[in-house]
């Protein structure tokens, strides 16, 4: 029991120092996690896009997608995650999928067209009557859903495990300014191996008697 307490303890000291590294200040992860469950949509801070913009969908949607220049958090941020504003998205023209979505849904909202906000693991988008499905925007793979009311949340019909996997590096670790990798890593080590010093040392032992093991004979003194 005390060697799984010692493990535990070593992953939640690993989470907190990439926690510190990433968000120095963690009022932005807060406010994240805030706007993640009740999602920023605002209409008004979208009134001069709603002003130009014809009651239709698609039009809507891709005039969104040409405004906001897609790029992740770290580029215009400098945190692995964060959901913006309508007001920031509009105002940094630049943003992800959540920026995207939040402005795309403010201005449905604005014209009382319905429309549906949703969460997979690897993405957010807004669905609406008479959307196609896509491998990325598939409402199999959504786990909740926000229709103006809350989120309702409910186990996914598809996990795409490799999918997700390849989203999660792309946008969070490949992006990352590589002293926060350097610090990451190196913290990481150091945390696990002064946690695990015991089972290192029996390693380092273990590969001395081995490779003693191995020498000639006057080598090992005899």
């Amino acid at each position: 029991m005390r060697g799984v307490a010692r493990r535990l303890l070593v992953v939640v000291l690993v989470a907190a120092w990439v926690g510190a590294v990433v968000y120095p200040d963690p009022r932005p992860f807060l406010n994240s996690i805030s706007r993640l469950k009740n999602p920023p949509i605002d209409a008004e801070a979208a009134a001069g896009m709603v002003a130009i913009l014809p009651a239709d969908y698609k039009v809507i949607e891709d005039y969104v997608a040409d405004y906001l220049a897609w790029a992740p958090a770290w580029t215009v941020y400098g945190l692995p995650w964060y959901f913006p504003t309508v007001d920031e998205a509009i105002a940094d023209r630049a943003g992800d999928c959540q920026a995207e979505a939040v402005v795309t849904a403010s201005i449905f909202k604005a014209k009382g067209m319905p429309y549906t906000l949703r969460y997979s693991f690897d993405h957010v988008w807004v669905d609406y009557p008479g959307k196609g499905v896509t491998a990325l925007e598939d409402p199999a793979t959504s786990f909740v859903s926000d229709e103006g009311e809350g989120w309702l949340a409910g186990l996914p019909d598809k996990i795409p495990i490799w999918s997700i996997v390849e989203q999660r590096v792309a946008y969070h670790w490949t992006p990352m300014p590589a002293l926060q990798k350097f610090l990451i890593v190196a913290g990481s080590l150091v945390i696990i191996g002064y946690g695990e010093r015991r089972f290192f040392g029996r390693v380092k032992r273990l590969a001395v008697r081995l490779v003693r093991r191995g020498a000639p004979a006057w080598e090992r003194g005899t």
